[in-house]
């Protein structure tokens, strides 16, 4: 008697059809390459750093400034207590450990070094350094507590914010005061200052400045925020 036929190749057969079918639904349903209209792409919002750092220091950091802390009071408070000056004083951005304070003050330049300034602050209260040289970092841009981060889905454009924000504090504030800066020469200042667990007891507190008046230079308002 005959054998019979199997029937494993019809059923191979019926297992790749349904495959294929599934294969074909699934690229009709959701197709490997989506064209789309030209006027959809344009829509898309592209994030303008440099036009977010000009609101930001017209909004916010200017209206800060006004409301900074003086420099000596803060730092008294920060050497006699880091964590409650932090609380009440400053602001300490996320999960961050470093805390960062808005202050302001005046005094004489009593150095000039190849990165900061050495300032005698007025009244006998101490030194402080102002930076000089390139600046980096978030500390600006979060100093104000103004900016959240949550805003922004992508975090490369609050760092290219951060970093146009820094370049602003770079022609505004720290190029006038590299530029002009004399020994015996008085002025004023905005600042902001970065403190993680203490400040070094050997040598001044370097700040980073947003705001330089000189009392007597012909550029007596160079670096004062637009």
């Amino acid at each position: 008697m005959p054998a019979l036929p199997s029937s494993r190749p019809f059923a191979a057969w019926l297992v790749r059809a349904v495959a294929v079918a599934l294969v074909a639904g699934l690229a009709w349903q959701v197709p490997l390459v989506r064209f789309r209209r030209l006027d959809e792409v344009a829509a898309v919002e592209v994030f303008d750093a440099k036009a977010f750092a000009e609101r930001f220091w017209a909004a916010d950091l200017e209206p800060a400034c006004g409301g900074a802390n003086d420099v000596a009071d803060v730092l008294d408070a920060v050497r006699r207590d880091p964590a409650t000056a932090c609380q009440t004083l400053g602001r300490s951005p996320g999960l961050s450990r470093t805390c960062l304070y808005l202050v302001r003050g005046s005094g004489t330049i009593a150095e000039v070094g190849p990165t900061a300034c050495r300032v005698a602050l007025a009244g006998g209260q101490g030194d402080v350094e102002l930076a000089t040289g390139l600046v980096f970092g978030t500390a600006i841009r979060d100093v104000t507590g103004t900016v959240d981060p949550a805003s922004r889905t992508d975090s490369r454009d609050l760092a290219a914010a951060a970093s146009e924000i820094n370049r602003l504090a770079q022609e505004r504030a720290i190029a006038p005061l590299k530029a002009s800066a004399a020994a015996g020469q008085t002025l004023e200042f905005v600042a902001c200052g970065q403190v993680q667990g203490l400040l070094p007891a050997d040598k001044p507190w370097r700040l980073i400045p947003v705001r330089i008046t000189f009392d007597e230079a012909p550029s007596a308002t160079a670096g004062a925020p637009r």
